[in-house]
């Protein structure tokens, strides 16, 4: 028989002194028993508690509120990084697009600076690069107040936009992009657009929309916002353990999504303002984007209400300016030099002719 199979022997003492013994029965705790978990579980409940007020404390602190719609908005990017962001985003585009993009003696790129120069010098927001840079008086709004967006949007020191602001007008052969944006310093236009715009009236009111964003800062709160969205997956996992998927669709759905639409809304507004300031009607706002919901219709871009969208539907947005359009047109008929403009416009309507643009970015006529 092997050695293994021999039984062993025990001595009685053995038995008594080897028992086990939790570490929460130990007489350092009065013999007391507890999971042996729950200390763990305390201190992750006491260490989310903290960052969730430490947090709280930080977002509260970095509060602003926009004046359009009384929305508070977290903003924390330092005037330095807002305008170095902005400076390398307009580098960016230029070289990006360098090979598309129209020279500015282009007629299509002189109609669009031509209207993105008069926005911007009618609320004093700068002027664009390669025009004489000239300060004109202070905007007068609707109630007779001095309007002015670095106020109102905390932007004075931060060379986003002001009378000394120089801006980029890049205007992009390919009609088959309808599309329109601006960031601080640069405004961009593919030609796709313009059909849609039809005349000067339609496209004030796309280029004042997107300058909106700018006088907004928007992107500046959209860069903001990536911050919070981080301290926001760290406290939902380390206090909830919820999986990481599920808190991005928290976070698409609940807070970004909702967000950009609020954005965009506040935009429409802040545009209406800037076009009916640059004495362009007002109208031609809600006009554009039902023009646009016909074209999304058509090419089936579009389905669903607007929970799943960056951007409301055309629809709502064309009702939300239409309500507002009383406000638009006091400020136009409290701005003298308007009544001059019309006149103006009205004698060149009656002698152009309408244009079409074609597939190699030139021009013909109708």
């Amino acid at each position: 028989m092997s050695r293994s199979t021999f039984p062993r022997h025990f001595h009685p003492t053995t038995l008594k002194h080897k028992q086990y013994i939790r570490f929460s029965d130990s007489p350092h705790n009065g013999g007391k028993r507890h999971h042996p978990l729950d200390w763990r579980q305390w201190d992750r409940w006491k260490v989310g508690a903290s960052v969730v007020a430490l947090g709280g404390v930080y977002y509260v602190t970095h509060l602003e509120q926009v004046p359009e719609t009384g929305r508070w908005r977290f903003m924390n990017m330092s005037s330095q990084s807002e305008e170095k962001f902005g400076e390398v985003s307009r580098n960016e585009l230029k070289q990006g697009l360098a090979g598309k993009t129209l020279p500015p003696e282009h007629p299509l790129s002189i109609h669009v600076r031509r209207v993105a120069s008069r926005i911007l010098k009618h609320s004093n927001l700068g002027y664009v690069r390669g025009e004489t840079r000239t300060i004109p008086e202070p905007s007068i709004g609707f109630d007779n107040e001095v309007w002015t967006p670095s106020d109102d949007y905390g932007a004075s020191v931060r060379n986003t936009y002001g009378p000394e602001k120089e801006w980029d007008v890049i205007v992009v052969n390919d009609n088959k992009v309808i599309n329109a944006m601006a960031s601080p310093g640069v405004i961009l236009v593919f030609t796709g657009l313009l059909p849609i715009c039809q005349d000067e009236q339609g496209l004030a009111a796309v280029l004042s929309h997107e300058i909106g964003h700018v006088v907004a800062r928007h992107m500046t709160e959209r860069i903001s916002s990536q911050f919070l969205y981080l301290a926001f997956y760290a406290a939902i996992q380390l206090v909830l353990g919820i999986d990481w998927n599920i808190s991005r669709l928290f976070k698409t759905y609940l807070l970004e999504l909702p967000n950009t639409r609020t954005q965009e809304y506040e935009a429409d507004l802040i545009g209406l303002r800037l076009m009916s300031r640059a004495c362009y009607d007002p109208v031609a706002a809600p006009q554009m984007f039902e023009r646009l919901g016909r074209v999304e219709a058509k090419l089936g871009s579009r389905a669903g209400n607007d929970f799943f969208y960056t951007h409301p539907s055309s629809e709502h947005r064309t009702k939300k300016l239409e309500e507002v359009l009383p406000e638009a047109y006091a400020i136009l008929a409290a701005n003298p030099e308007c009544a001059t403009m019309r006149d103006q416009l009205e004698q060149f309507r009656e002698q152009s002719r309408e244009i079409r643009v074609t597939g190699q970015g030139g021009i013909e006529f109708v």
